[in-house]
């Protein structure tokens, strides 16, 4: 009864935040990105003008021409997108505030620069939603909305490789790492014997990387799933060499396939910067997973909490800082609600 209290009070609680989320999103009115967001909003008045990503455009030219301003669209369109996220957090966490209140800290000031991302984002969550539903149909709500996020933008597409993952038995390490190695060597083929088309090379060549970047990133990346291994292993070492049955097994379970099937983006890495996103988007359901998993009785918190310091100063350190001026800054001072 105290647990399930608890949990009242903290859905309670998480309402007062998403408000202050939706009033600093809504009612920005200057960031790295909103010029550009605002240009397309007033000029890109035909589908075929945004190209294949037709879902964002479509309601851009239906807000255009219903009289909106780009101001109001943001309002709405900023709503929109926190209830999807508001939804997935209070359905997957057992700490909803504190996941929140991280989320708010290590994701939100850059979330909210990009608009496009962040609604695709959304709609991705609420695609895992489906997908943990297990079956056919969960997978095929997972696909269909994955297919629609990616008409917001077109990266979502990559994550239909989750489409595949177990649910109810972990991914076998010997085997994942062949059907891996087959992966890497297909698309170093492909790669190899396939031109990208120009549009898609000027827009690697525009987010270019470097070795250093890549090999940093893909450092990361691994070694963050190594880490979120160790942290569920501690959790139930030897429930998850069986069929898993219970709620809590089959959470384990997911965010561990998820993990290991996530190292297929390294390869992206080495194409260009903007894949850096594809690690911030695993490191989200790691993170969330990890704040969650602090409300549930376990033998220790030592592997749980330092994964989550680390990855927390990561996010702050290499995702926020280097921008602060056009995300953290403009967050608080570019506001009508605060300027009023």
């Amino acid at each position: 009864m105290g647990s399930l209290h608890s949990r009242y009070l903290s859905v309670f609680l998480t309402f007062p935040v998403f408000l202050l989320m939706w009033g600093l999103y809504g009612w920005n009115t200057w960031n790295g990105d909103r010029e550009g967001y605002e240009l397309y909003y007033n000029t890109r008045v035909t589908l075929a003008s945004w190209g294949k990503e037709v879902g964002y455009g479509y309601i851009n030219i239906l807000a255009h021409q219903s009289g909106l301003t780009f101001a109001c669209f943001q309002i709405i369109l900023s709503l929109v997108t926190l209830v999807f996220l508001y939804r997935y957090i209070l359905k997957k966490s057992n700490a909803p505030l504190a996941s929140l209140l991280v989320y708010f800290v290590c994701f939100f000031a850059l979330d909210f620069v990009l608009m496009r991302n962040f609604l695709a984002f959304a709609i991705c969550l609420q695609a895992t939603l489906y997908l943990s539903e297990g079956g056919w149909r969960g997978r095929l709500g997972y696909a269909l909305l994955i297919c629609l996020a990616t008409t917001v933008h077109q990266s979502s597409l990559i994550y239909l490789v989750f489409v595949v993952i177990p649910l109810n038995r972990v991914l076998p390490i010997g085997r994942f790492f062949v059907f891996y190695l087959v992966c890497i060597i297909f698309y170093v083929a492909l790669r190899y014997f396939v031109p990208l088309p120009d549009a898609v090379a000027a827009h690697f060549g525009y987010y270019s990387t470097s070795l250093k970047s890549a090999v940093f990133n893909s450092t990361v990346h691994v070694l963050s799933v190594f880490a979120l291994i160790v942290v569920v292993l501690a959790e139930r070492k030897h429930g998850l060499r069986e069929l898993i049955a219970d709620a809590r097994g089959e959470e384990l379970v997911f965010i561990y396939n998820m993990n290991l099937l996530s190292l297929l983006f390294i390869p992206l890495y080495f194409e260009s910067e903007i894949f850096v996103r594809l690690l911030r988007f695993v490191l989200f359901f790691n993170v969330m997973h990890c704040v969650s998993a602090l409300f549930v009785w376990r033998k220790t918190y030592f592997f749980i909490l330092t994964y989550l310091l680390f990855m927390v100063a990561y996010l702050v350190l290499f995702f926020l800082y280097p921008v602060a001026e056009y995300s953290v800054v403009p967050l608080f001072r570019n506001n009508l609600l605060l300027e009023g």
